[in-house]
């Protein structure tokens, strides 16, 4: 049955695809090859495959031929990092080969597959309808579009619940999206959204595609007693692997934020005077002023305006704190029993209590901080919030994930640091398996980077320092000097918005002859822009560094302002402590991070055979005499490497045709 399968896989890369313009790549079917031999022999597969490999195809092939021969028909779950890569799976690479392989009778029926999302990415029939009255009651003229767009939303078929399909804004999107569910909704019976849930558990469709949250969330929810939110299935793929972890560490974390307690007080509001509101008032005063003392004390320099945003601190939770919250666990069990004598809304009293035992579950984490990472940070709308992650969180990861007996494939293009898996292995849990059950494979990219790339280091740059004039000066400077040598065609990447604005505005005027774009926090339109642009020059922070492809000219010079280290934080901190020496710390975990970022950035310059592109780092660390040179040289894909801008001139007058150097190309592009 091994035999067969990897014969069958075979034929299929020497014999049919080729067919399909699908010309044999020898490290792809390498790559397939192994996968597939990790499915039969429920292995952990480690499979770095570097861009241009072609892994999404190795691993959708390796699937259906290994399930062709499997005894139990199962669905495989595909979890990603990007919605970009489910809708090229989706959209792209699974038709592209279930067309053919139906073509040629190797299975019988499409590939079938299904997205899963969270339920706030999907329409609610019972909310659009009270909504659209509600627009509709309004009788406004700008309205009109809005109106037309709900009700072709109500009309769609079955299958047509996603809103990130529509045109809506958010704030709509969070008027009509599914909020919660109950048996008295008066469209429980045809509620689409729920015959999507059951469709989905039901029917055997082949993929089931998610993101790493959310198939992280079904994990944890099975070990707090929910039910599951897949069906049984036979394999995992973990795409985009490299982000697992920062999904990881979300998702096992407690977030205690200061407005928790504010709604919880909010909810217990009643419209009418008993003779018990009293003790209804002295809990909610209580529970008040317990939140209010606890983020007080342990606010520290991250209280106040003045502080920035998303702002961290390490936080010891002492005796006090945990006095302040046992009391306050106690008034949230109190709170829903006063409320019950005083009050006949039954939904609110439901939302009520379950408000109080998500609060008081938090409360738990911390009073038993011990075990656990804590910190307080400031969000994005400015409040605080407190935070924690097992400490343990690789073990548990490997208890909830690796230890289960069904293979798993886990791929990216950056995982390994100096050709091994180490870090990885050690930051995901996976270093916890048994050696004998892990596979590691490492496919380098086809692209021929040695001519068709040109890494630029400059020798005469400050040490980064965005506190000084002079580096800053020197960085706009050498940005100008490529800018003006590629003729725009450029995606500088930065770790600092504040030297990101600096740097766009103080260049502005003298970049004037190309579409100059700033990319703040979140503002990923921005890219499309840019690629429409033709020769524009795009100001972006480290997000437009990973999952985003601008293929051919549009992108043929990527700058890398400065080394993209790990920003400090308390997970950080707490790993730095388990080391005595910090030069082994940052040899185990710093300069692994950085690298890794660091090849992901790299990656976007050249995604396809044809593409051209320089590539420069302008942070003197990467220079002749800068500490991390070899590593970073090692790291990177082999190419010419030079000081000197006139070769950076040179390369694109050899490399681009005639057009690149008109300026815009067509609009629709």
């Amino acid at each position: 049955m091994v035999k067969g399968a990897e014969e069958l896989l075979i034929f299929v890369f020497d014999e049919i695809l080729p067919q399909h313009g699908m010309n044999l790549r020898v490290k792809q079917k390498e790559l397939s090859l192994e996968m597939l031999r990790a499915l039969q022999e429920k292995k952990l597969a480690l499979c770095e495959a570097e861009v241009g490999t072609g892994k999404t195809h190795a691993y959708i092939l390796a699937l259906t031929v290994h399930n062709i021969y499997s005894d139990k028909k199962a669905p495989t779950v595909i979890s990603t990092s990007t919605i970009a890569l489910q809708k090229a799976l989706t959209e792209e690479y699974i038709p592209q080969i279930s067309d053919i392989l139906l073509e040629h009778h190797i299975i019988d029926k499409p590939l079938s597959f299904v997205v899963r999302k969270g339920k706030r990415h999907y329409v609610c029939d019972s909310r659009l309808k009270i909504y659209e009255t509600s627009i509709k009651n309004l009788q406004r003229e700008a309205d009109a579009n809005l109106i037309l767009e709900l009700a072709r939303l109500g009309e769609q078929k079955a299958d047509r619940i996603d809103l990130d399909d529509t045109a809506l804004t958010p704030y709509v999107k969070g008027r009509i999206n599914v909020f919660r569910c109950n048996k008295s909704c008066p469209y429980s019976l045809l509620c689409r959204f729920m015959n999507f849930k059951k469709k989905c558990m039901a029917d055997n469709f082949d993929f089931q595609i998610t993101n790493h949250n959310y198939i992280l969330a079904d994990i944890i929810g099975q070990k707090q007693g929910r039910k599951p939110l897949f069906p049984e299935y036979g394999a995992m793929v973990f795409d985009e692997s490299h982000k697992l972890i920062d999904a990881a560490r979300q998702m096992y974390s407690t977030v205690w934020d200061e407005q928790d307690a504010e709604l919880i007080v909010t909810l217990s509001e009643v419209n009418r005077r008993t003779a018990a509101m009293d003790e209804l008032t002295v809990l909610r005063s209580r529970i008040a002023e317990y939140n209010r003392q606890i983020f007080d004390r342990l606010a520290g320099d991250l209280a106040g305006n003045h502080t920035r945003e998303e702002s961290r601190g390490e936080i010891v939770v002492g005796s006090i704190e945990k006095f302040y919250m046992r009391h306050m666990a106690k008034a949230l069990e109190q709170l829903p029993l006063s409320y019950q004598e005083n009050s006949g809304q039954k939904m609110r009293l439901q939302n009520l209590k379950k408000r109080c035992q998500e609060l008081a579950d938090k409360l738990t984490v911390f009073l038993n901080s011990g075990n656990s990472i804590c910190w307080m940070e400031k969000r994005e709308n400015g409040r605080l919030a407190l935070c924690a992650v097992p400490m343990e969180l690789e073990r548990i990861l490997f208890r909830d994930i690796w230890s289960r007996p069904i293979p798993v494939i886990v791929t990216s293009g950056t995982m390994s640091v100096r050709g091994d898996f180490t870090h990885f292995k050690r930051m995901t849990g996976l270093s916890f398996a048994n050696s004998s059950r892990i596979m590691e494979t490492s496919k380098p990219s086809p692209f021929h980077y040695q001519s068709n790339g040109l890494l630029y280091i400059p020798e005469r740059m400050p040490f980064p320092n965005i506190r000084d004039d002079r580096y800053i000066q020197a960085v706009m400077e050498e940005i100008l000097q490529i800018v003006s040598a590629t003729h725009g065609h450029t995606l500088i990447l930065f770790t600092s918005y504040w030297l990101m604005e600096r740097v766009f505005y103080g260049l502005k005027e003298q970049l004037s002859d190309y579409p100059l774009f700033l990319m703040g926090r979140g503002r990923l339109d921005v890219i499309s822009s840019f690629r429409r642009s033709g020769n524009g020059v795009l100001f972006a922070s480290d997000s437009a560094g990973e999952g985003i492809d601008l293929a051919g000219d549009i992108l043929s010079s990527l700058i890398v302002v400065k080394l993209p280290f790990p920003v400090p934080d308390p997970v950080m901190e707490y790993q730095r402590n388990q080391y005595e020496d910090f030069d082994l710390y940052c040899r185990d975990v710093i300069i692994p991070e950085m690298l890794i970022k660091l090849r992901q950035w790299i990656g976007r310059g050249i995604r396809r055979e044809k593409d051209t592109a320089v590539f420069s780092i302008l942070d003197s660390r990467a220079s002749l005499r800068g500490r991390y040179r070899a590593e970073i040289l090692s790291t990177l894909p082999t190419m010419p490497v030079t000081d000197r801008i006139m070769d950076v001139v040179d390369f694109i007058i050899r490399k681009k045709a005639d057009s690149y150097f008109g300026g815009k190309e067509r609009e629709e592009e």
